[in-house]
């Protein structure tokens, strides 16, 4: 009768060279005689798990699991096993237990935030996935997945900050690249999404994905910069939706205050409950900032938008007219920055919920009072400021 270390031994070395069918055989009939090898459980899980049998797997790694057999790296495949199933809880139970031993495996912490990732728990998977790129420094799948978990916690600046940090570590990692031009076009960085495409395409010349969305942003900013008014003159404003549609005048053009900038213009339009400020650039005539402000914040509020006309989606999925303020707000926001309606209502949202101001396609939108207006009928006025940025 051979004696159960040699099994042990010929079965592995079966697995070792590629003899699966064997190598689980040998070690089935080991364990037989030593039921409580926990090595050996754990070798068999993992022969198991390489050949997709992840029932079969998860029950020998749990017989690993309880006696004790490679601590962390028992409990790592076990979880493994357990995700590939879909019992995510357990998983991620096992994973805790991995992470409280000390000193803590960065893989454990990397899996654990994915998992919790995967539960929708997206504070928890934060701070995990944050714990293991400090544990491993030049694990780039880590800093991805953490950029993942910011994105799910509407954290853009962190999550875009991940990414790059992700592409620093690990320039193969494709998605990585992709993922943080995504980020980027989604604030409107445009240039700065193409140039990551365009490394991206650099390292991969076949990425279909890649070159698709590299002329989708190309066409955008194109659109982008045609509709813009920030960096545009006065005959553009002249001729834009939110001039015509608003039905501005064009008034009074007077020196900008000391501060804002040495022989800038800025002009004021008028029309029924708003103003328009446009802070003019007179080497050139471009428009450096513009600055909407209701007149009448609480009639424009109660009004019906019958001018702009825009609607919106509301959450039981049919559209519905919004107030002039807000009508006449997003369309200022669209018109400036040259961004889509859909833009242009989180960018709105964002100010409202108290956001001291948001970014968006090399400018920034905030909320401000406008200058000079509280020496002038009807007191201060308060309004969307949007300014290109450097």
């Amino acid at each position: 009768m051979t004696p159960p270390e040699a099994l042990r031994a010929r079965a592995l070395d079966l697995l070792s060279r590629g003899d699966m069918a064997g190598g689980i055989a040998g070690l089935e009939a080991h364990l037989a005689a030593e039921p409580d090898d926990a090595g050996a459980w754990l070798s068999l899980g993992a022969a198991y798990a390489a050949e997709g049998r992840w029932a079969e797997a998860a029950r020998a790694l749990a017989r690993a699991v309880e006696r004790g057999g490679g601590e962390v790296e028992a409990r790592l495949a076990y979880a493994r096993a357990l995700v590939r199933l879909g019992r995510l809880d357990e998983a991620a139970d096992q994973l805790q237990q991995g992470a409280a031993i000390e000193p803590p495996d960065p893989r454990v912490l990397r899996e654990l935030g994915i998992a919790r990732y995967d539960q929708r728990r997206h504070d928890e998977a934060a701070r995990w996935l944050a714990r293991a790129c400090e544990a491993a420094p030049e694990d780039g799948r880590a800093a991805f997945a953490l950029g993942l978990a910011h994105e799910a916690r509407r954290d853009i600046a962190a999550a875009i900050a991940a990414y790059r940090e992700a592409v620093r570590r690990a320039p193969a990692l494709s998605d990585a690249r992709l993922t943080l031009a995504d980020a980027l076009a989604s604030i409107g960085e445009h240039e700065q999404a193409l140039g990551e495409l365009e490394a991206l395409l650099a390292r991969e010349r076949r990425h279909e994905k890649a070159a698709h969305n590299r002329e989708v942003l190309r066409r955008a900013l194109a659109e982008m910069r045609a509709r813009r008014l920030l960096g545009k003159t006065e005959r553009e404003l002249a001729r834009s939706a939110l001039a015509v549609e608003a039905q501005l005048r064009r008034r009074e053009q007077t020196p900008a205050a000391t501060g804002e900038g040495a022989g800038r213009q800025i002009v004021r339009y008028t029309a029924p409950l708003l103003e328009l400020y446009a802070t003019i650039d007179p080497a050139g005539g471009a428009i450096e900032a513009l600055h909407l402000a209701l007149t009448d914040p609480d009639r424009a509020a109660r009004s019906e938008d019958d001018v702009f006309k825009v609607t919106v989606i509301g959450e039981d999925g049919r559209q519905a007219p919004v107030n002039y303020a807000t009508g006449a707000s997003l369309t200022f926001l669209r018109e400036a920055l040259g961004c889509p309606m859909t833009q242009a209502s989180a960018l709105y949202a964002s100010l409202l919920q108290g956001a001291p101001s948001v970014d968006w396609g090399g400018a920034t939108a905030r909320l401000a009072s406008v200058p000079g207006a509280a020496s002038k009928a009807g007191g201060e006025r308060h309004g969307i400021l949007v300014s290109r940025r450097g």
